[in-house]
Protein backbone atom coordinates (compact mmCIF):
# COMPACT_ATOMS: atom_id res chain seq x y z
CA UNK A 1 0.00 0.00 0.00
CA UNK A 2 1.37 3.41 -0.97
CA UNK A 3 1.97 5.99 1.75
CA UNK A 4 -0.56 8.81 1.97
CA UNK A 5 0.47 11.62 -0.38
CA UNK A 6 0.16 15.34 0.30
CA UNK A 7 1.23 18.49 -1.54
CA UNK A 8 1.99 21.70 0.39
CA UNK A 9 1.98 24.93 -1.65
CA UNK A 10 2.67 28.34 -0.07
CA UNK A 11 1.31 31.24 -2.11
CA UNK A 12 0.93 35.00 -2.06
CA UNK A 13 -1.34 36.87 -4.48
CA UNK A 14 -0.51 34.73 -7.53
CA UNK A 15 -3.80 33.05 -8.28
CA UNK A 16 -2.98 32.48 -11.95
CA UNK A 17 0.18 30.43 -11.40
CA UNK A 18 -1.26 28.78 -8.28
CA UNK A 19 -4.11 27.35 -10.32
CA UNK A 20 -1.62 25.83 -12.79
CA UNK A 21 0.45 24.38 -9.95
CA UNK A 22 -2.55 22.81 -8.23
CA UNK A 23 -3.91 21.42 -11.49
CA UNK A 24 -0.59 19.71 -12.26
CA UNK A 25 -0.16 18.06 -8.84
CA UNK A 26 -3.74 17.40 -7.70
CA UNK A 27 -4.17 14.14 -9.62
CA UNK A 28 -0.90 12.79 -8.18
CA UNK A 29 -1.70 13.21 -4.45
CA UNK A 30 -4.44 12.45 -1.95
CA UNK A 31 -4.59 15.99 -0.55
CA UNK A 32 -3.46 19.49 -1.51
CA UNK A 33 -2.78 22.05 1.24
CA UNK A 34 -2.39 25.69 0.19
CA UNK A 35 -0.75 28.04 2.69
CA UNK A 36 -2.12 31.48 1.77
CA UNK A 37 0.09 34.40 2.80
CA UNK A 38 -1.64 36.95 0.58
CA UNK A 39 -4.40 39.51 0.80
CA UNK A 40 -6.17 38.26 -2.31
CA UNK A 41 -8.25 35.12 -1.97
CA UNK A 42 -6.72 32.35 -4.07
CA UNK A 43 -8.89 31.11 -6.91
CA UNK A 44 -8.50 27.34 -7.15
CA UNK A 45 -10.46 25.07 -9.46
CA UNK A 46 -9.63 21.89 -7.53
CA UNK A 47 -10.67 20.94 -4.01
CA UNK A 48 -7.95 21.94 -1.56
CA UNK A 49 -7.42 22.76 2.10
CA UNK A 50 -6.43 26.40 2.63
CA UNK A 51 -4.53 27.62 5.69
CA UNK A 52 -4.20 31.39 6.00
CA UNK A 53 -1.09 32.96 7.49
CA UNK A 54 -0.95 36.76 7.08
CA UNK A 55 2.43 37.29 8.79
CA UNK A 56 4.51 39.89 6.95
CA UNK A 57 7.16 39.88 5.75
CA UNK A 58 6.63 36.20 4.92
CA UNK A 59 8.68 33.52 6.63
CA UNK A 60 8.91 30.72 4.08
CA UNK A 61 10.07 28.18 6.66
CA UNK A 62 7.03 28.96 8.79
CA UNK A 63 4.71 28.52 5.81
CA UNK A 64 6.26 25.15 5.00
CA UNK A 65 6.00 24.07 8.62
CA UNK A 66 2.33 24.98 8.79
CA UNK A 67 1.71 22.65 5.87
CA UNK A 68 3.92 19.89 7.25
CA UNK A 69 2.12 20.03 10.60
CA UNK A 70 -1.27 19.92 8.89
CA UNK A 71 -0.16 16.81 6.98
CA UNK A 72 1.09 15.19 10.19
CA UNK A 73 -2.19 15.57 12.09
CA UNK A 74 -4.07 13.67 9.39
CA UNK A 75 -3.01 10.60 11.38
CA UNK A 76 -1.54 8.43 8.62
CA UNK A 77 1.28 6.07 9.74
CA UNK A 78 3.33 6.84 6.62
CA UNK A 79 3.03 9.81 4.32
CA UNK A 80 5.04 11.60 1.65
CA UNK A 81 4.86 15.38 1.41
CA UNK A 82 5.68 17.40 -1.70
CA UNK A 83 6.62 21.01 -1.06
CA UNK A 84 6.07 23.12 -4.17
CA UNK A 85 6.49 26.75 -5.09
CA UNK A 86 3.21 28.10 -6.40
CA UNK A 87 4.90 28.62 -9.79
CA UNK A 88 6.27 25.06 -10.06
CA UNK A 89 4.52 22.91 -12.65
CA UNK A 90 5.31 19.23 -12.17
CA UNK A 91 4.95 16.73 -15.03
CA UNK A 92 2.66 13.73 -14.98
CA UNK A 93 4.09 10.90 -12.87
CA UNK A 94 6.49 13.19 -10.99
CA UNK A 95 5.30 12.44 -7.45
CA UNK A 96 5.21 8.68 -7.93
CA UNK A 97 8.70 8.55 -9.46
CA UNK A 98 10.31 10.80 -6.87
CA UNK A 99 8.59 9.39 -3.77
CA UNK A 100 9.02 5.76 -4.83
CA UNK A 101 12.76 6.15 -5.44
CA UNK A 102 13.12 8.04 -2.16
CA UNK A 103 11.70 5.10 -0.22
CA UNK A 104 13.54 2.48 -2.28
CA UNK A 105 16.83 4.16 -1.38
CA UNK A 106 15.71 4.77 2.24
CA UNK A 107 16.29 8.47 1.77
CA UNK A 108 14.52 11.20 3.72
CA UNK A 109 14.02 13.61 0.82
CA UNK A 110 14.02 13.59 -2.95
CA UNK A 111 13.66 15.76 -6.02
CA UNK A 112 14.06 15.31 -9.76
CA UNK A 113 16.86 16.43 -12.05
CA UNK A 114 18.63 15.96 -15.33
CA UNK A 115 20.96 13.07 -14.58
CA UNK A 116 20.67 9.58 -16.10
CA UNK A 117 21.16 7.79 -12.76
CA UNK A 118 19.89 8.63 -9.25
CA UNK A 119 22.28 10.77 -7.20
CA UNK A 120 22.23 10.20 -3.42
CA UNK A 121 23.83 12.56 -0.89
CA UNK A 122 24.15 11.22 2.67
CA UNK A 123 26.40 13.76 4.38
CA UNK A 124 25.73 17.47 4.98
CA UNK A 125 28.02 19.71 3.00
CA UNK A 126 28.32 21.58 -0.28
CA UNK A 127 27.72 19.64 -3.50
CA UNK A 128 27.51 20.68 -7.13
CA UNK A 129 24.57 22.98 -7.78
CA UNK A 130 23.20 20.55 -10.35
CA UNK A 131 22.70 17.86 -7.68
CA UNK A 132 21.51 19.92 -4.71
CA UNK A 133 17.86 19.77 -3.69
CA UNK A 134 15.61 21.63 -6.11
CA UNK A 135 13.97 23.97 -3.63
CA UNK A 136 10.91 24.73 -5.74
CA UNK A 137 9.74 21.09 -5.91
CA UNK A 138 10.82 18.31 -3.56
CA UNK A 139 9.37 15.48 -1.45
CA UNK A 140 9.95 14.63 2.22
CA UNK A 141 9.30 11.34 4.00
CA UNK A 142 6.65 12.64 6.38
CA UNK A 143 6.95 10.25 9.32
CA UNK A 144 10.55 11.38 9.91
CA UNK A 145 9.09 14.68 11.15
CA UNK A 146 11.54 16.95 9.35
CA UNK A 147 10.81 20.64 9.83
CA UNK A 148 12.23 23.79 8.30
CA UNK A 149 14.29 26.10 10.50
CA UNK A 150 12.21 29.24 11.06
CA UNK A 151 15.36 31.26 11.82
CA UNK A 152 15.87 31.05 8.06
CA UNK A 153 13.06 33.22 6.72
CA UNK A 154 13.50 33.22 2.95
CA UNK A 155 16.78 31.91 1.55
CA UNK A 156 18.69 28.70 2.32
CA UNK A 157 15.44 27.18 3.62
CA UNK A 158 15.67 24.32 1.13
CA UNK A 159 19.41 23.91 1.77
CA UNK A 160 18.67 23.41 5.45
CA UNK A 161 16.12 20.67 4.73
CA UNK A 162 18.49 19.15 2.18
CA UNK A 163 21.34 18.89 4.68
CA UNK A 164 19.13 17.73 7.55
CA UNK A 165 17.57 15.04 5.36
CA UNK A 166 21.05 13.66 4.65
CA UNK A 167 21.44 12.97 8.37
CA UNK A 168 18.26 10.86 8.27
CA UNK A 169 19.11 8.66 5.30
CA UNK A 170 19.89 10.97 2.43
CA UNK A 171 18.57 13.25 -0.28
CA UNK A 172 18.18 11.58 -3.67
CA UNK A 173 17.86 13.26 -7.06
CA UNK A 174 15.77 11.15 -9.43
CA UNK A 175 16.63 11.41 -13.16
CA UNK A 176 14.22 13.02 -15.59
CA UNK A 177 10.81 14.53 -14.77
CA UNK A 178 11.66 18.14 -15.52
CA UNK A 179 9.71 20.61 -13.35
CA UNK A 180 8.87 23.97 -14.88
CA UNK A 181 9.80 26.81 -12.53
CA UNK A 182 8.02 29.76 -14.09
CA UNK A 183 9.38 32.74 -12.16
CA UNK A 184 12.60 32.07 -10.22
CA UNK A 185 13.01 34.78 -7.56
CA UNK A 186 9.92 36.42 -9.03
CA UNK A 187 8.70 37.83 -5.70
CA UNK A 188 11.94 39.41 -4.50
CA UNK A 189 11.69 42.82 -2.83
CA UNK A 190 14.40 45.06 -1.31
CA UNK A 191 13.27 43.84 2.11
CA UNK A 192 13.61 40.20 1.08
CA UNK A 193 17.02 40.89 -0.47
CA UNK A 194 18.16 42.18 2.91
CA UNK A 195 16.67 39.08 4.56
CA UNK A 196 18.66 36.85 2.23
CA UNK A 197 21.90 38.30 3.60
CA UNK A 198 20.75 37.64 7.15
CA UNK A 199 19.73 34.10 6.22
CA UNK A 200 23.16 33.46 4.72
CA UNK A 201 24.80 34.40 8.01
CA UNK A 202 22.31 32.28 9.98
CA UNK A 203 23.13 29.27 7.82
CA UNK A 204 26.85 29.78 8.45
CA UNK A 205 26.16 30.09 12.18
CA UNK A 206 24.39 26.70 12.08
CA UNK A 207 26.79 24.72 9.89
CA UNK A 208 30.02 26.71 9.83
CA UNK A 209 29.88 27.10 6.04
CA UNK A 210 27.68 28.18 3.18
CA UNK A 211 25.90 25.53 1.11
CA UNK A 212 27.32 26.81 -2.18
Amino acid sequence: MKPFRVAVIPTRNRTDVLSQCVMAISGQVDCVIVIDNGDVDPVIDHETAVIRDPQQPPNLSRLWNLGLTAATIMGEPKWDVAILNDDAIVPEGWFDAVATKMREMQAAAACSGGYTMPVLHTRPGPVGLATRMQGYAFVLRGELDLRANEDLHWYFTDDYLDWESRKLGGMVMVPGFHVQHLYPNGQMTPELNEQCARDAQTFVDIYGMRPW
